[in-house]
């Protein structure tokens, strides 16, 4: 067996999922509960009805490209060459870490905590991986200071994902700015990986800011997965800049060949209704308060969502340390299933997602609630 694949561990979110009861109260799974818009469907089928489903080119069909390019029109990414159309967003994290990185001598940064999928891509490479760890003193708020404190001279790429799984917070544009600013003062300037797959479904004033438009050597990861809940579509992108993309795509290519036809298709005609890629925002707002109410009702302690559908609740004494536990005894006493922090490299926390029906994210607060009543046996 190759011994990066021995030493990395399945996915734990995962794990816990299959073990879940028909029947529970599932706040684990970040799996959008509503059905996409059914509308960019029918013209895809038409489309495919007269041209039938042949491979794409390897970078995605043109036109995708270039209405992915336009949408965003961030500075030095805004035109199709810019764009690689991959399999989910997961494809696009993989991609620059599987192309524009040496594992001989360059080192990834990733601010934590986060989905772990960043740091276990890295290992499946061979790259080294350093961590940048928010505090949990102050909510895991965003901290140029902290990430610039944290690179070396061997560090080629740093990551972040803003709206963040699992802590729901958004990088203020001062911050991304400051980063910038420090990134750019270093004799080698890395690259920015930003993960924006929740950037859609915010809940601060503003959209969240993206560093592509400060940072030069930003690369940028998103899709249609969670803002349009299209998870099984499988339909993401990667913006680069050109000088990046022949490689970039030749990994693409030999990995995958092209994405998905249908898939692409489906894309053409959202971006077609831009409107349709923050169509779901107002669900999760009203999800949102319903969550933040009954989290104050219960008198439970929590990080306030800026973005995503995720929450972290504080786990109490004598539980801090005891995430993992926690969860399985929710699973198996309460039938409510969560994501221990533990998964996230963190302790002392409840990943909760708040994608259910109203009436089953309450009652499934109210069952945390009763379980933390009882000691640890």
């Amino acid at each position: 067996m190759n011994p990066h694949i021995k030493d990395i561990q399945p996915s734990a979110i995962r794990v816990i999922n299959d073990k879940k009861r028909p029947d529970a109260i599932d706040l684990g799974m970040g799996q959008p509960k509503l059905h996409p818009e059914s509308g960019p469907f029918f013209p895809a089928m038409s489309w495919m009805q007269r041209f039938g489903c042949p491979y794409s080119p390897n970078a995605g069909f043109p036109d995708l490209r270039a209405a992915i390019a336009q949408h965003f029109a961030y500075p030095g990414l805004n035109a199709p060459e810019n764009v690689c159309v991959t399999i989910g967003s997961q494809e696009a994290l993989y991609l620059p870490i599987k192309s524009l990185l040496d594992p001989a001598q360059d080192e990834v940064l990733v601010v934590t905590p986060t989905f772990p999928a960043y740091q276990k891509l890295c290992h499946l490479e061979g790259v080294r991986v350093k961590e940048a760890p928010l505090s949990p003193e102050t909510g895991f708020a965003p901290d140029a200071d902290l990430v610039l404190s944290c690179v070396t001279e061997h560090t080629r790429l740093v990551a972040l994902a803003s709206p963040c799984n699992p802590t729901g917070r958004v990088w203020p544009e001062a911050e991304l700015r400051k980063l910038a600013e420090g990134l750019l003062r270093l004799p080698r300037p890395p690259y920015l990986l930003s993960d924006e797959v929740y950037a859609e479904l915010y809940f601060t004033p503003k959209r969240p800011f993206s560093p592509a438009w400060v940072y030069p050597h930003t690369l940028v990861a998103s899709s249609l997965s969670k803002s349009c809940a299209l998870t099984g579509l499988r339909l993401g992108w990667l913006l680069a800049h050109l000088a990046d993309m022949p490689a970039l795509i030749k990994a693409h290519q030999l990995v995958v060949s092209c994405a998905d036809t249908l898939a692409q298709r489906v894309a053409i005609e959202t971006f077609r209704k831009p409107q349709l890629l923050a169509a779901h925002r107002p669900h999760y707002l009203a999800q949102r308060q319903v969550l933040l109410e009954e989290l104050v009702l219960a008198g439970l302690d929590f990080v306030p969502p800026e973005g995503s559908f995720y929450c972290l609740l504080k786990l109490p004494e004598p539980w801090t340390k005891r995430s993992m536990k926690f969860a399985m005894k929710l699973m198996d006493e309460q039938n409510v299933v969560t994501i221990p922090s533990a998964v996230f490299g963190i302790e002392g926390f409840l990943r909760l997602t708040f994608v259910s029906r109203p009436e089953a994210l309450r009652e499934g607060i109210r069952r945390i609630a009763q379980a933390l009543k009882t000691p640890p046996t």
